[in-house]
């Protein structure tokens, strides 16, 4: 075995031990919004959400639309003591206004309650996987 093997071996290894602590939870993205962080088929990791701030990447239910987005946190908005985030995807050319003007969140954004997670990062760097949230896409389509 070539030490290249070993690597993605072990990899892969601590990946599942990881997702089946519990301690993240994984997500396949869909569609082009949130390139160049993302693209189709990318899986990423998300956790609790917690200590949201601006430009932190989460993931919501759309209440409009009932679908799963992944999008960053542009605007955070405090209306009579609930917590709002308004949200847009990074690519400017697919997503040219923020998400709560197109429809996808409420006028003050989605609101903390529909927030499933927060995209897991270290010092910056987005955790995700290339190619390999198309096998969870495919089943979904089962």
């Amino acid at each position: 075995m070539k030490k290249s093997d070993i690597l993605l071996l072990v990899v892969i290894i601590l990946i599942y031990i990881v997702v089946l602590s519990g301690v993240v939870q994984t997500a396949s993205v869909e569609g082009v919004s949130m390139y160049p962080i993302f693209q189709n088929g990318y899986l990423t990791f998300y956790t609790s959400p917690s200590n949201i701030k601006i430009g932190d990447i989460i993931i919501y239910k759309s209440p409009t639309f009932n679908t799963y987005v992944i999008h960053h946190v542009i605007k955070i908005n405090y209306i009579d003591g609930e917590t709002y985030y308004v949200t847009q995807g990074v690519d400017h050319i697919t997503n040219p206004q923020p998400d709560n003007k197109i429809g996808l969140e409420g006028p003050y954004g989605v609101s903390q309650t529909q927030v499933i997670g927060k995209v897991a990062e270290i010092n910056g760097v987005v955790i995700s996987i290339p190619y390999l949230g198309y096998i969870s896409i495919l089943f979904s389509l089962l």
